[in-house]
């Protein structure tokens, strides 16, 4: 968990910086008129601007670490700092039978992703020849669109998975998205080598 508490601190930098920066100049701004000199209103803004960018960032952090535990339990998986990225990439390599058409693979890509107990598909968004995209309603109360491109060069289908929250951008999700693509990705690949009879 601590892994993911730190990777999550990073990635909220810039906005940490921001909430430094906006606070610590509003705290010049009335310290200058009280003080006597810039300097000691440069310092006690500066001082201001970073005790509440410090606790902007850890009870963001800590918040976003405790979803994304319960988020990673929900699926029986451990919680790792890889889940604070968002979106989650993954990329699935396996060998299928010569001749077998991206359709037919995107279709046992679908077909193994409906037949999972958890996580449960919410929509099938789009589905064509290569491409998939379902909605999941995730974990907490975040929805999770997983987007699947596939290819086929001989006897190997390359499958790439993208999951990442549907609506506005997040630098955090609670681990939602990474919990749903560690969660599929297996199942993706079964599917597949059963499918080639591997």
């Amino acid at each position: 968990m601590f892994g993911y508490w730190l990777a999550a601190v990073r990635r909220l930098a810039v906005a940490a910086l921001v909430v430094v920066l906006v606070i610590g100049g509003a705290a010049v701004a009335l310290l200058v008129a009280d003080s006597p000199g810039w300097t000691e209103a440069m310092w006690q803004g500066v001082a201001i601007g970073g005790g509440w960018g410090v606790v902007f960032v850890c009870l963001i952090a800590t918040s976003s670490t405790v979803q994304a535990g319960r988020a990673t339990r929900r699926y029986g998986l451990v919680l790792d700092e890889r889940a604070a990225v968002v979106p989650a990439v993954g990329r699935v390599e396996v060998p299928i039978r010569p001749g077998t058409t991206p359709y037919q693979v995107t279709e046992t890509v679908l077909h193994a992703l409906e037949g999972m107990p958890a996580p449960r598909v919410g929509e099938i968004v789009e589905f064509t020849h290569g491409r998939l995209t379902v909605r999941y309603d995730g974990p907490g109360d975040i929805a999770v669109a997983l987007r699947v491109t596939l290819t086929t060069d001989g006897d190997l289908a390359t499958v790439e998975m993208t999951a990442g929250p549907v609506g506005a951008r997040k630098k955090l999700d609670g681990g939602a998205s990474w919990s749903v693509l560690s969660a599929v990705e297996p199942a993706v690949r079964e599917a597949l080598l059963a499918e080639a009879g591997v």
